[in-house]
């Protein structure tokens, strides 16, 4: 809800989607609340259990590969729900695209048609320039940390994070520069080295500072985590979202949370109770599984109707309503974790301190 209601809010221009990737991700969104709540109703969660969760995982990979097929499928069952034309979708590829040197002078893109990508037009010769799409190149001077940038507000911020861009600087190679042109795998896996630290910093610091002020974890969890680790999400959906890929913004959204529920939660399971103890169960605290189950699948239908109700159109209004339903959402859960609407939560461990 959040993410895609920046996407409406900021895009700079009204959006048409068409119904199957929304569908698509919101029926595999459902079919993997089903599976954790499967999971955890013996409020335990065993190997074969983690495995299952990654299965899943796999036949969504699987369905994605085969998409475009299934998605002409789609378009032929009498559905009643919209597709955007090539004139509605025409007007949004004119928008600049946010990456710099995305292109050179001349370069039009071709409308696309549905389940195709956007692809530069044949090689034109506008004033010398051919109209070829290339890789940004990097200098070494332009990826240097120690230039002081202008202005009073860059130059604090340049200070405030000189310490954590530093150790990036001489950790993870910038692999847009040419010396480090083929070392892209080390610079992959040194990214995911930083986000795992981060991550462990980010829960630890969540958890004092919860305990600290009496909040429970899992309030913790649904607001600031939540808003933490969904950043990255909404900007890169509304990163998308001003170029006109309205599918692909929303695609984002919904598929983290598949991405989420069968990987994020299977994968760690799987190592606990199969590789690093192996046949041990994880205890999980499930008493509120009719609630859970009623506001994660309340999301998803109110965020189909809602589109459907406004024509498959992202715009300022449906923003609006995305995020007062998201408000109210959050509020909700809050509440459930306190135990205003029963003993459902239970206390934290007793702590000496």
């Amino acid at each position: 809800m959040f993410v895609i209601s920046v996407c409406a809010l900021f895009a700079g221009h009204v959006i048409v989607i068409n119904w199957w990737p929304l569908l698509r991700d919101s029926t595999f969104y459902c079919i993997s609340i089903c599976a954790l709540l499967l999971t955890i109703y013996n409020e335990e969660v065993t190997w074969y259990e983690s495995v299952f969760l990654l299965i899943l995982y796999c036949l969504y990979i699987v369905m994605m590969f085969h998409n475009t097929r299934l998605e002409a499928w789609a378009n032929t069952l009498n559905m009643p729900f919209k597709n955007a034309t090539r004139e509605e979708k025409s007007s949004l590829f004119e928008t600049t695209p946010l990456v710099a040197n995305y292109g050179t002078i001349g370069e039009n893109l071709t409308t696309p048609t549905d389940g195709e990508s956007v692809r530069p037009s044949e090689p034109a010769e506008v004033e010398g320039a051919t109209n070829k799409v290339m890789a940004p190149e990097m200098k070494d001077e332009d990826s240097s940390p120690w230039t002081v940038p202008v202005g009073v507000w860059e130059r604090f911020i340049w200070g405030l994070t000189l310490p954590l861009v530093a150790l990036h600087h001489f950790t993870t190679p910038d692999c847009r520069r040419e010396r480090f042109r083929r070392w892209y795998l080390l610079t992959f896996l040194m990214s995911m080295l930083w986000i795992a630290a981060y991550s462990y910093v980010m829960v630890w610091m969540i958890t004092i500072i919860g305990f600290t002020l009496g909040i429970p974890d899992t309030v913790m969890g649904l607001t600031l985590i939540a808003v933490g680790v969904s950043a990255p999400d909404a900007l890169s959906s509304l990163c998308v979202a001003k170029q006109g890929f309205g599918d692909m913004a929303v695609s984002n959204a919904i598929g983290s949370n598949v991405f989420d529920i069968l990987l994020c939660l299977g994968l760690p399971w799987f190592i606990k109770t199969a590789i690093t103890e192996p046949g041990s169960v994880i205890p999980v605290e499930s008493r509120g599984l009719t609630y859970s189950t009623i506001s994660l699948f309340s999301t998803v239908i109110f965020l189909i109707v809602a589109t459907h109700l406004n024509g498959w159109k992202l715009d300022k209004k449906y923003g609006i309503i995305l995020l007062i339903w998201y408000l109210i959402f959050m509020i909700f859960a809050s509440l459930y974790e306190l135990n205003v609407f029963g003993y459902l939560n239970p206390p934290e461990c007793p702590s000496p301190y």
